[in-house]
């Protein structure tokens, strides 16, 4: 049998030379790539050892998890409208906006947890809306959702990274984020791209309540139930065998020279325990709610305390809108410029409601004769184009209610005179007297509505000029206020 050639087993020595080469030139890179890394600024994290996005595990905690699902609760309940609303492409926005509503504020609100947040949108080329009988193609979402942030790292000059082990192309690629991935920041700054993240400052918390439960745990396991100790003069081991059995049955047998002491632990465990279990509660509320009325109080809550805590709470919403309003902005330019539409605003929030006490206030101020605007109320109430009609010039106001707020009069107080009585005279002004009292209560009684006075009045009053017949028109409602309070009156 021949024996094996061994000149031919060596390896080429250019391929060992050309694949150390490319180790050599990869762990190059890696070192490179790492000294030129941004680092994480975070105090809490170098020193915790903790990178960003194992953060996470704070949602495992009770507390926290219950007082962010509030504040999401409430974001994700948001109202939200488009601007302008009476297009088909605000309709087929909303549609969209609606269907990944979730997906997009909590994911947008991520950022407030961990610093940053990258939501990215896979597209439908074939997407339709029905509305009725009208059917429309359009560029939609496939899918939106939230990307690992560990994929991605924001620069300090605004762009977004994604990591060479995360794509096909094996090399940090940068990010398109006008289309495919939307980045959302909290409070970043220059040194600190990555965003300030919440969860860090509740890192040491949730760190010393783990660690004060499992303390608690052993404690109660230790002195929950007493020692039992018992003395024999007979055996040791029959006495240790019955507490034993004492423990796992509660009855214990014993002769009369026998005796059995119970071992309790002195200092009392438990009220440290809830104390400093209570501060680490109130922290955690703190710092993601804002307050501590439901824990604080006790019991003991006013209504002042209410609004506070309503008001703080809102707060803290109107802050997550204003910091996600942006990433939905961006999303929706992005499916208008796709499809070619013009370009529609998102208002998240009741940033236009109603407030009371403006309205009360405007109520006064028209009360007192101020004369508002349409304009005032377009930009105060956030109304629209024909929510609000502006009277002509020359037309009296069409209400039966008399004046409330009249000139002092001496002589009218000396008479003792009403405030109806005081408009009756003012009536009875000479430049006024084109018809009697008599004859303006006749048609105010024989008329059904405003109309049908204006018409009557217009038949025995057509050849006087419109000034004069427009304060006739003003004579004739202020006595038919007046007539309709002094009967109302009457038949009480």
């Amino acid at each position: 049998m021949a024996k094996k050639d061994k000149s031919k087993k060596t390896n080429d020595p250019q391929s060992a030379v050309t694949g150390g080469y490319l180790y050599t030139q990869q762990a190059e890179q890696a070192f490179i790539k790492f000294l030129t890394r941004m680092p994480d600024i975070d105090e809490v994290l170098r020193k915790a050892g903790v990178s960003r996005n194992r953060l996470s595990v704070l949602m495992y905690d009770d507390e926290i998890y219950q007082c962010v699902e509030k504040r999401q609760d409430k974001l994700e309940s948001a109202p939200f409208r488009l601007e302008p609303n009476d297009t088909a492409a605000s309709t087929i926005l909303a549609d969209e906006l609606r269907k990944w509503w979730s997906e997009l504020v909590l994911g947008a609100q991520n950022a407030r947890w961990y610093g940053y947040s990258v939501i990215e949108a896979v597209y439908n080329k074939n997407a339709i809306h029905f509305e009725g009988q009208t059917v429309t193609p359009y560029i939609g979402w496939e899918w939106v959702g939230v990307k690992p942030m560990q994929w991605f790292e924001p620069k300090n000059d605004g762009r977004l990274i994604l990591g060479q082990n995360y794509n096909d192309q094996r090399r940090d690629i940068e990010c398109d984020q006008k289309f495919k991935h939307f980045l959302t920041q909290c409070k970043p700054s220059y040194e600190n791209p990555y965003g300030e993240a919440l969860f860090s400052r509740l890192y040491w918390l949730h760190f010393f309540k783990n660690g004060t439960y499992k303390m608690w745990a052993k404690y109660v396991e230790r002195f929950g139930n007493p020692l039992l100790v018992g003395k024999s003069t007979k055996g040791v081991e029959a006495m240790l065998k019955a507490l034993l059995n004492a423990h796992a049955q509660s009855v214990l047998s014993i002769n009369s020279d026998e005796s059995v002491e119970t071992l309790t632990s002195n200092q009392n465990g438990s009220t440290a325990f809830e104390s400093f279990d209570k501060k680490i509660e109130r922290s955690i509320q703190k710092v993601i709610l804002g307050q501590t009325l439901t824990s604080s109080t006790d019991g003991q809550g006013s209504r002042a305390l209410g609004e506070v805590h309503l008001e703080v709470q809102n707060n803290k919403v109107n802050a997550d809108i204003r910091m996600i309003t942006s990433t939905l902005q961006a999303m929706i330019d992005a499916l208008c410029f796709i499809n070619g539409w013009d370009r529609h605003k998102i208002i998240i929030g009741d940033e236009k409601s109603l407030n009371t006490d403006k309205a009360g206030r405007d109520e006064k101020l028209k009360n007192a004769g101020a004369n508002l605007t349409p304009q005032y109320f377009k930009r105060e109430y956030g109304l629209q184009d024909g929510d609000v009609t502006e009277q002509s010039q020359g037309q009296p106001e069409q209400r039966f209610k008399a004046l409330p707020n009249r000139p002092f009069s001496f002589a009218a107080s000396v008479k003792n005179l009403t405030q109806e009585q005081q408009e009756l005279d003012e009536l009875a002004e000479p430049k006024m007297q084109l018809f009697s009292d008599a004859t303006i209560k006749d048609l105010i009684a024989k008329s059904t509505g405003i109309e049908d006075l204006r018409a009557k009045l217009f038949d025995l009053a057509h050849d006087v000029d419109t000034t004069q017949f427009n304060e006739l028109m003003d004579r004739a409602l202020f006595a038919a206020d007046i007539l309709g309070y002094v009967h109302s009156k009457e038949g009480r």
